[in-house]
């Protein structure tokens, strides 16, 4: 537990859960939610809490935000879907609904409904994905879930980061991308990119 200007924040040990082999993160996933608990229990005991707000990945969380939720009923409980796990695992064919593999799928399912039950309010990051979440969830009330998306553009800041990048707007010959962020691809993309010896 740290404490930096009157904000308490609690580190969780875990497994990797992102920019690792498939075994660690399914393994991780599987564990995390006692991992959270235990520690929750250990350091936030009596703390009373007014938001729960908390996102996915991890689905893993049922017995953690149940747990919460009983000791402050009064509390709001918010889930950020940012992944719609285990289906998109489905989509790229880490899982099926079938087989073995569908073990783990129905596993990772219940757990995904919990979830949704236990939330107060579910924010997707975009139209469809409220529309896929209430298709395939019936047992969701539609008026708990709405469109939170990871970010809104604001026109001033984006100009702003275009000049300190020296981005120019109007070029009617070439185009320039800006690629933002790090994940399990990024060296390929560097890779690639290095490769073409580009110049302006």
């Amino acid at each position: 537990m740290n404490e930096d200007k009157g904000v308490h924040i609690l580190n969780v040990w875990t497994l990797n859960l992102q920019k690792t082999s498939v075994v660690e993160k399914g393994i991780g996933q599987v564990l995390v939610e006692g991992q959270y608990k235990r520690a929750i229990k250990n350091y936030l005991k009596g703390v009373k809490f007014d938001l729960i707000l908390y996102s996915t990945p991890p689905i893993t969380f049922p017995n953690v935000i149940a747990y919460l939720k009983r000791q402050n009923p009064q509390a709001m409980t918010y889930l950020l879907l940012k992944d719609i796990f285990p289906q998109n695992a489905v989509d790229i064919g880490m899982m099926t609904t079938t087989g073995v593999k569908g073990l783990l799928y129905k596993f990772f399912r219940r757990k995904e409904k919990k979830l949704y039950a236990f939330s107060d309010y579910i924010g997707c990051m975009s139209p469809a994905n409220v529309e896929f979440v209430l298709k395939h969830n019936p047992e969701v009330d539609a008026k708990r879930v709405e469109v939170a998306p990871n970010s809104l553009e604001l026109k001033a800041y984006r100009m702003d980061r275009r000049r300190q990048s020296g981005i120019t707007s109007g070029r009617s010959i070439t185009c320039q991308f800006v690629v933002v962020g790090t994940g399990t691809e990024l060296p390929k993309l560097q890779e690639w990119y290095d490769g073409l010896r580009l110049t302006a």
